[in-house]
């Protein structure tokens, strides 16, 4: 037993150092994204338009359809760190809350978040935007400027860079966008969208 316990000791240290046969090979991983910290990372969910059940462009709150037409992505990058797409964009106070969830509100855009994960939930026929999310949001969107950050931004739609105007990029069925501003870091490959009910 003592003799078999060794060896298996010794594979494992070869294995680990990269002697014997073992070849290491090396392997780039993703680096890890880190949350920021402060208010220009972590923005509220709406603005005086929502609280007040204004129209936005051509956005309506009302009651929630029963069902959510289809799911896009957004996440955003300020100097090398995540910032919050908060739950609750596109959903009237008084919200109703479960923990980190946002379950309902007084009435409920098109556009709009129930998780703070950047999933965003498109329940209109109609084309929206980009753009129509973050004027939802009351968050400023363009070439220069991402939430409370100024600088160039940089768009992409899946792995894709996108130029232009940020703003102008479509919310379809599963869109996965990546903004960022400051340092640019490689965007995820692919997001593994939940079915809808």
């Amino acid at each position: 037993m003592r003799a078999g316990a060794a060896l298996a000791a010794i594979a494992i240290v070869m294995l680990v150092t990269g002697c014997g046969r073992a070849q290491r090979e090396h392997v780039s991983l993703p680096q890890p994204l880190f949350f920021g910290h402060g208010p220009r990372y972590h923005r509220p969910a709406y603005g005086p338009a929502v609280a007040r059940r204004r129209p936005i462009g051509s956005l309506r709150c009302s009651a929630p359809p029963r069902r959510t037409r289809f799911l896009a992505h957004v996440e955003v990058v300020a100097r090398g760190r995540v910032a919050i797409v908060p739950s609750g964009i596109g959903v009237a106070p008084p919200q109703v809350r479960r923990g980190a969830f946002v379950t309902g509100g007084r009435c409920e855009y098109p556009l709009r978040t129930h998780e703070p994960t950047g999933l965003i939930e498109v329940a209109t026929p109609h084309a929206v935007r980009l753009g129509d999310l973050f004027r939802s949001w009351d968050q400023p969107l363009s070439q220069t400027r991402l939430l409370g950050f100024s600088g160039q931004v940089t768009a992409f739609v899946g792995t894709r860079r996108r130029r232009g105007d940020p703003r102008s990029i479509p919310l379809r069925r599963h869109t996965a966008i990546t903004l960022e501003i400051g340092r640019t870091v490689p965007p995820r490959p692919r997001y593994a969208f939940p079915r809808l009910p």
